[in-house]
């Protein structure tokens, strides 16, 4: 039993542990304590409690029941179909290759009713009782299940981006490989499930418009909270050179997770030879230059490595680039690894995919951030960045124009045009040949993620929405109209 006064939150989170948006649900849950609210989680899980994809250890010290595609992934790896197993794996709202969770748009009716029924036998066998809100993360079928079992309870849709790139790019045909025959029912589902929603969280106020076009909801129930930072373990760490050197011999020699295309963590491997890079000809230490991140389209990776391989071979600026991250045998478009190879491409080390906490460290030994990412739906990472005093390059699309150089008078790093390969190398010169900016840009990155982004905000802006829900007189919501779905497949038939 709840004291007196505490109330259920039952958190939904569909994928396997990885990536922004989960980081989001973890620190929220945490966050959340010492408020009236009692958090638990229900998320899909991958692997045993020495895995970083399991729910249970990613959600350590939050109650926690996990729906386990083991089984489905093992069911891919052996010729068949992850979406069939006895419990399917998790669709996603990426194009990738060689992975069992393909894109969503490609499960037919059957599929979808085999996620739904999947999810719905997952809460009737939990030990649950029956929420005061549910939080889910994402438009996903968690929706229609949750919906068959806890039919008035107020749901709060938590969009992180993802599903809002998969809708543009449906509505702009610019769905990458073969066209998707069940897009428009997909399209139609995610707007029902929308306009379903109590209320509908966007992590940055560039995407209330976005939604209002692509998933047409009241414009009273959308609102926008953006994430936070845990300040206490993304801080300035001030590592001297010798220290710094000894965690990249740990994470790129002793301790390799670089991964080639098609192959296990640690087939990208380095030597004590290798890491000369991170020196200069006067011996003394040269900037490192961080990515951190899944291999997504919209993160331009390849750009930044061109971008970083045009510097290096056309000035005489010396930097090197880590690439960590790269969720295992994932990726879109070229492979990273083949870009520095088809390039030529020197000082560049990938570190492969790390535990969060990982981050903290890694971050302590670089001097620079650099994502050019388009249209980032937020951008947590740049953040967890700046308020270790590493200031970031990022462009002027997306989530970070609403943190970096917010006051042009006094930057916190360096925007860039989109998909310029040469103004992101100058924006990288200008960076690593002057360690006095970069100091002084750090300085200012760290106090601004302080001042205004935490995660006690974000919970109290959260606490207050579902005090709003669990308040509001018995059925307010239907006073609120919903908006008519509107067609965004007019030349794309329903199979």
């Amino acid at each position: 039993m709840l004291p007196d006064g505490d109330l259920d939150l039952t958190m939904g989170f569909y994928f396997f542990p990885r990536g922004g948006s989960a980081q989001v649900a973890r620190y929220l849950c945490r966050a959340l304590a010492g408020t009236r609210w009692r958090p638990s989680v229900f998320s899909g899980s991958m692997g045993t409690l020495d895995d970083n994809s399991n729910a249970r250890k990613f959600f350590d010290g939050v109650a926690c029941e996990s729906l386990d595609y083991t089984a489905a992934q093992s069911q891919w790896r052996a010729g068949g179909d992850a979406m069939r197993a006895a419990v399917p794996m998790s669709a996603s709202f990426e194009d990738k290759v060689g992975v069992p969770d393909r894109i969503i748009l490609d499960l037919d009716n059957d599929a979808f009713d085999r996620q739904v029924g999947s999810w719905i036998r997952f809460f009737a066998g939990s030990t649950a009782r029956r929420p005061d809100v549910v939080h889910l993360h994402h438009l996903t079928p968690m929706h229609e299940a949750v919906r068959m079992v806890w039919p008035s309870v107020p749901v709060v849709t938590h969009l992180h981006g993802t599903e809002l790139k998969m809708l543009m790019a449906v509505r702009d045909g610019t769905i990458p490989a073969r066209p998707r025959r069940f897009n428009s029912e997909w399209v139609a589902r995610m707007q029902r499930w929308a306009g379903d929603s109590d209320r509908v969280v966007v992590v940055a106020e560039h995407d209330e418009q976005l939604v209002q076009t692509l998933l047409p909801v009241d414009p009273r129930r959308v609102t926008s909270i953006a994430g936070g930072v845990d300040t206490d373990v993304f801080s300035p760490q001030g590592r001297r050179p010798g220290e710094r050197m000894a965690l990249w011999h740990r994470w790129l020699v002793d301790e390799p997770r670089g991964w080639r295309p098609g192959q296990p963590e640690g087939s990208i491997r380095y030597c004590d030879d290798d890491l000369r890079a991170f020196m200069g000809a006067d011996g003394q230490p040269v900037p490192v230059v961080l990515f951190a991140g899944r291999f997504m389209r919209f993160k331009r990776l390849q750009l930044l490595i061109e971008a970083h391989h045009l510097m290096r071979s056309t000035t005489a600026c010396r930097s090197v680039l880590i690439v960590a991250g790269g969720f295992p045998c994932e990726w879109e478009g070229e492979h990273p690894y083949d870009t520095v190879r088809r390039l030529g491409a020197e000082g560049v080390f990938f570190a492969g995919w790390r535990d969060h906490h990982d981050l903290s460290d890694i971050l302590s030994c670089s001097d620079l951030f650099a994502a050019p990412s388009v249209d980032e739906p937020f951008g947590l990472v740049y953040l967890e960045a700046m308020a270790s005093g590493v200031p970031p390059i990022g462009t002027t699309t997306g989530g970070p124009l609403s943190f970096i150089n917010v006051d042009p008078d006094h930057p916190t790093g360096w925007l860039v045009p989109p998909d310029d390969v040469g103004a992101t190398a100058r924006a990288l010169a200008e960076a690593v040949t002057n360690p006095a900016l970069l100091a002084e840009r750090g300085r200012r990155c760290a106090q601004f993620v302080r001042e205004h982004y935490s995660w006690a905000a974000s919970a109290r802006s959260f606490t207050r929405l579902y005090d709003e829900l669990t308040d509001a007189p018995t059925g307010s919501k239907s006073s609120v109209r919903t908006l008519p779905v509107v067609d965004m497949m007019p030349s794309i038939g329903v199979a």
